[in-house]
């Protein structure tokens, strides 16, 4: 993500403006006096930028009533989440007159360990106060954890109704978007040329209430428009918003756009963009090439794998349907389309089709560096990753991609549509996530320096196909924007190159700490440092660039920054896996932790956000996955690991921007649990 316009004051401080870290702690105790068992609330768990806490450990919370606990169900957890959240507003940071209002999500998350998860968006009038989106933790009995993740204050007053008409506010927000711009990837840099705005876009549906959204004819874009109203924290106040999505070039550029609605518009007519934002993702029986051309062969190999081909374990029980075929078959013959990808060339949007044998057998077998191989290569890699992240627990009701879901759970209609175009693209390689319900967009193209093609390369296709795990899991089933701030979009980019690394690195004997490298043809790959013991990047280095850190290292981009996390979950691996004294079932615990870790990580995390859920995660395993010996060594490791990147328990950030990151060292002592 490229912040483009921001009007909001993010070096604002509301909590010292406001009350200050000890009324803030004396609060919570009021609360726990009230509730009746303990509420944690740490000062350096206080987003600064919103003055309210984003970590609220909760211990002795009743749970559901036993008749409830024995055959509870999504209903029973998320009016068991309002409620407790209802009461504990006072500890969170809300005022006693000030509206705290929350709309849950209708679909509970699971973890692997049964941790219950409901995500909740904070509202006003109907209205989405944009970016405050908490969680709540539950066991299985109902018995709440923590509550986790960004809300606000917000006035009671706010105005509801628009001054500036959704109209007016789209040709401001359309004009941005259509301008011509230089799209910048690690593989080089693209021209955008500008786009003819017309002078009005047809409403396509109409909005009778606040709360609900509209749609825009796409004009020049590649699709339609969606629009809602929305209330933008500015850092002291509060502002009536219209939101904007754009999408160009076959979805390897998006653009969110947030523009003034309210009466303090100075000119209605020609209202000010908030925030203007490019959230594209970029990176950055068949005969594939499993990995790339210079390390695999160009095998053939069965659709789909056997699950014994992959590293995790099959998920008991097992899961409705799965495997699924990954191509449809008919009429006597076969294509790169199925229920989880719909692969096709992009010159012509023609999938790659074959014949089947009188017994229905076919073979995808095109010549290499040929449109028809390169849609194969694309369709295989998707479809793997796909039934790995399924066995992981990214399974149809927490949003995966499928046309259809056999369980009944999710929404559907959202396969993978990967695009393996014949030219290079904006941005090389992405992946446009939306909503679960609608189809996600991959795009592959060719690297202009080496010719090579980014759908032969697995770092590449897994790594965007991560991009859309993270945006879905991360908060993101309402609208897969759930890594919205710097160092959450950060850490999307961390995600996807660790998922690139380690699955791979599970199945051979030398680490591979490069991501890339056969694609630009350079040994040393797109990033800064080798992913190895001794990269040197920290969490206290987050916003400096090589003037301050005296070397050619640069922490001030959303890739760079992500190089941190990702090398900070390599050596949380290393060191599992040595605690576990098992390869394999440190990489397996490791995996299974950051996933569920996702699942507990509330919308635009910090990095310590997300570390504290994947402890979370790995705590959940104590007595089950791993013993209790087995339990506190790793979870050792995990601190030993988060510490060595300067993510130690005396780290700090007042928000999840670049601004005001500290490092830290220090370790909890061993019988701090927390």
């Amino acid at each position: 993500m490229t912040v483009l316009i921001d009007k909001r004051d993010l070096d604002y401080d509301r909590l010292t403006a406001v009350a200050g870290a000890d009324m803030f702690l004396e609060e919570t105790d009021r609360v726990a006096d009230e509730v009746g068992h303990i509420l944690i609330a740490e000062p350096d768990k206080v987003n600064r930028f919103t003055g309210h806490l984003t970590d609220l450990k909760v211990d002795g919370a009743p749970g559901l009533t036993m008749a409830a606990a024995g055959d509870a169900d999504d209903v029973d957890y998320i009016a068991r989440a309002k409620a407790y959240v209802s009461s504990v507003t006072g500890a969170m940071g809300f005022g006693a007159d000030e509206p705290a209002e929350f709309e849950p999500d209708p679909r509970v998350t699971t973890t692997s360990e049964g941790m219950h998860v409901v995500s909740l968006q904070q509202m006003l009038n109907g209205i989405e106060v944009w970016g405050m989106a908490p969680k709540v933790w539950m066991e299985g009995d109902g018995t709440v954890d923590r509550v986790i993740g960004d809300t606000v204050s917000v006035p009671a007053n706010c105005p509801a109704m628009p001054v500036v008409t959704a109209e007016t506010a789209l040709a401001v927000a359309a004009a941005q978007a259509a301008e011509p711009r230089t799209v910048a990837s690690p593989f080089g840099d693209d021209d955008l040329s500008a786009l003819e705005v017309p002078d009005s876009f047809e409403r396509l549906t109409y909005q009778p209430r606040n709360d609900q959204p509209m749609t825009f004819a796409k004009g020049p874009f590649d699709e339609a428009i969606p629009c809602r109203l929305v209330y933008l924290y500015m850092g002291g106040d509060v502002r009536l918003a219209w939101s904007f999505t754009f999408s160009r070039d076959n979805l390897t550029v998006q653009y969110h756009a947030l523009v003034e609605a309210d009466d303090r518009a100075e000119d209605r007519n020609a209202p000010q963009l908030l925030l203007f934002e490019d959230i594209s993702r970029r990176i950055v029986e068949g005969r594939v090439f499993r990995r790339n051309p210079a390390e695999s062969g160009f095998d053939k190999v069965p659709w789909p794998l056997p699950l014994n081909e992959y590293p995790t374990e099959p998920p008991i029980p097992p899961l409705p349907g799965f495997p699924g075929l990954w191509a449809n078959v008919e009429d006597g013959h076969v294509a790169t389309v199925g229920n989880n990808v719909l692969a096709v060339d992009a010159s012509n949007r023609r999938p790659v089709a074959v014949s089947t044998d009188p017994q229905g057998n076919a073979v995808f077998d095109a010549p290499q560096d040929s449109p028809e191989q390169f849609v194969i290569n694309i369709f295989f890699f998707c479809n793997q990753m796909h039934d790995l992240t399924m066995m992981l627990g990214f399974t149809e009701e927490h949003g995966n991609f499928q046309t259809v879901n056999p369980s009944g759970q999710g929404k559907g209609a959202d396969p993978v549509h990967a695009f393996a175009h014949p030219q290079s693209v904006p941005g090389t390689a992405n992946m446009a996530t939306r909503a679960d319900g609608t189809a996600a967009v991959m795009n592959m193209g060719l690297v202009r320096g080496t010719g090579r093609h980014t759908a032969d390369d697995g770092d590449v296709v897994i790594h965007e196909f991560f991009h859309g795990v993270s945006n879905r899991l991360v908060g993101g089933l309402h609208d897969a924007q759930g890594l919205d701030e710097l160092q959450s979009e950060s850490m999307g980019e961390g995600w996807s190159d660790f998922f690139a690394l380690t699955t791979r690195n599970f199945s051979q004997a030398q680490e591979r700490v490069v991501i890339g490298n056969w694609l630009i043809d350079n040994p040393a790959g797109i990033r800064q440092r080798p992913y190895d013991a001794h990269y040197p990047g920290s969490f206290g280095d987050i916003g400096k660039g090589p003037g301050q850190l005296g070397s050619d290292l640069d922490y001030t981009e959303i890739h760079n920054v992500g190089e941190i996390w990702c090398a900070a979950l390599m050596e949380l691996t290393r060191r599992v896996a040595t605690a576990l004294n098992s390869k394999e079932r440190g990489y397996r615990v490791t995996w299974q932790a950051v996933i569920d870790g996702m699942k507990l990580t509330p919308k635009n995390p910090s990095f310590l956000i997300a570390r504290d859920a994947i402890l979370r995660a790995l705590k959940a395993m104590k007595g089950g996955r791993l013993t209790e010996t087995e339990y506190k060594a790793v979870r050792e490791a995990a601190w030993g690991a988060f510490a060595k990147f300067g993510m130690g328990v005396d780290a700090f950030c007042p928000n999840a921007s670049f601004s005001g990151c500290r490092g830290g060292t220090q370790v909890p002592a061993a019988e701090d649990d927390s």
